[in-house]
């Protein structure tokens, strides 16, 4: 880990807004958990952990979890609450450990080759274990509006996210990878503060995802496993 990304991610959760920040975390956990049947147990990693709000509703639905992040003052924050966090580049550093679950939620965007970054999940993962990923559809709706106006709002020098996806893509990235979706789910383009209105329209990116969804959340196993398992 260098000392410049340490330092631009002590920022970017510096400068976040908490509480929107939080909320979606912990719903993308909490579509996470669906998938996996709405609990949890064995041991979890959760690299890119941040402050650790989605870690946290993984050790309460009966993981036990422990968070990586290459932001010290994200560690800090999550050992703070009284989760168990270290500090670690997934970029040039190989995962500690043999895993059940490897969740990366909204990671993999950020990193210069998250090919490699995902061999290195699937090498710590415990034998039938699985990977819990989620990465934002870049070209939703209200971004092909903002594009169409002028204002994408990515690219640039201080954009954290170095790669883009859309579901298509996102599919490519895992398959190339030799691991298969097993199940996805889509969070839709309303935020979790709305409340029933989220719910009503979450339906609607399950069935259009590619305009209608603002990420997928996506249960991977190597194509070995579910191949045994089938």
């Amino acid at each position: 880990m260098t000392a410049g990304t340490a330092s631009f991610y002590n920022r970017y959760w510096s400068e976040r807004d908490r509480e929107r920040a939080r909320a979606r975390s912990r719903a993308r956990a909490e579509v996470g958990l669906k998938l996996l049947g709405g609990g949890g147990r064995g041991s979890l990693l959760e690299v890119g952990c941040g402050p650790g709000w989605a870690l946290e509703r993984f050790q309460e639905a009966g993981f036990q979890a422990r968070g990586l992040d290459v932001s010290p003052r994200a560690v800090e924050e999550a050992r703070a609450r009284g989760l168990e966090a270290a500090v670690a580049d997934l970029e040039k550093e190989d995962l500690p450990g043999s895993h059940d679950l490897i969740a990366a939620l909204e990671v993999l965007e950020h990193l210069s080759d998250p090919l490699a970054a995902l061999g290195r999940l699937v090498k710590a993962l415990k034998p039938g274990g699985a990977i819990l990923a989620s990465l934002p559809n870049e070209f939703s709706l209200p971004r092909r509006l903002a594009i169409l106006i002028g204002k994408p709002g990515f690219g640039g020098h201080d954009d954290p996210h170095l790669r883009h996806f859309d579901p298509a893509a996102a599919r490519r990235l895992f398959d190339a990878a030799g691991l298969e979706v097993v199940a996805c789910a889509w969070d839709g383009l309303c935020p979790p503060r709305w409340g029933r209105l989220k719910s009503l329209t979450d339906p609607l990116a399950q069935w259009w995802p590619g305009l209608l969804a603002l990420s997928g959340v996506y249960l991977l196993r190597p194509h070995e496993i579910q191949g045994k398992k089938n």
